[in-house]
């Protein structure tokens, strides 16, 4: 039987910087630096182009539109990347203070796959959600927690390569903690990869930035919570959130929270 890895415990990101997470921020510098530097390489390389061909234009001559307009689309998707990048990069490194609310793990996870159902549609994925039976009440910032799911399930969505695809997506307890689980039969992760998908800048995707799954990490320990990735490569991948319920929440962060808190509805 195989084991998951378990890539975090329940922990609380505080206030304050701990070492670790000085240690991950410069780990981020140091991979933005490269992740800036190429894209701005492609756009300097291109403005040069831009200025040759315009300047081999005959005098009052139809401008050569079509290489034009090619480049400038490139300019445009490469900037894109950068900006997208750096989004990312700031989200991760100034991370926005939770708003917690009582809210029910299952309407969260119902109203992000709402979301997602006419894309997955569209691509030929089917959709398979088994829900606890009853509420599973957490004390979450409902905005992040939403985002934290959506790229879980876009990660899924992005590795299928069967010609059936099916994603599960399932919410329980277990060992005294609620949860939810994303399911794939997509290609899986390769072995020499798995102790990677959280490092910051790792993708194997082309147009991958490699902070989808960092911020996942981080949303998840805001709350409290551990992350479980079990992959086998042709198989398909699973990822276990677990969180916490509202009372062990409090008992664990005691004093961080007033004593009624609002409860979630849609955002």
């Amino acid at each position: 039987m195989r084991k998951a890895h378990a890539t975090e415990g329940f922990v609380l990101v505080p206030a304050t910087r701990t070492r670790n997470q000085l240690a991950d921020l410069g780990a981020v510098a140091a991979g933005l630096a490269h992740e800036i530097r190429n894209p701005l390489n492609s756009l300097y390389i291109n403005g040069q182009l831009l200025e040759e061909m315009i300047s081999e234009l005959p005098a009052g001559g139809a401008p050569q539109k079509e290489d034009l307009l090619s480049l400038a689309r490139v300019n445009l998707k490469v900037t894109e990347r950068l900006n997208d990048t750096l989004s990312g990069f700031l989200r991760f490194a100034r991370p926005p203070a939770m708003e917690l609310a009582l809210v029910d793990l299952n309407r969260i996870v119902s109203e992000t796959l709402r979301f997602l159902e006419m894309e997955l549609a569209y691509r030929g994925i089917f959709l398979k959600t088994k829900l606890h039976p009853t509420a599973l009440p957490i004390l979450a910032d409902e905005k992040l927690l939403k985002q934290g799911l959506l790229n879980l399930l876009l990660n899924a969505q992005e590795a299928m390569d069967k010609e059936e695809k099916v994603i599960r997506v399932a919410t329980g307890v277990r060992a005294g903690r609620p949860f939810v689980r994303i399911r794939d039969n997509g290609r899986g992760i390769p072995p020499a990869d798995r102790r990677r998908i959280f490092t910051l800048f790792f993708t194997t995707r082309k147009n991958g930035s490699g902070l989808g799954l960092p911020i996942v990490r981080q949303i998840v320990r805001q709350h409290g919570g551990a992350i479980y990735v079990r992959s086998r490569e042709g198989v398909g991948t699973t990822i276990t959130v677990a969180l916490l319920f509202e009372e062990q929440f409090r008992a664990m962060y005691p004093g961080r929270l007033p004593l009624a808190l609002p409860e979630g509805g849609s955002r």
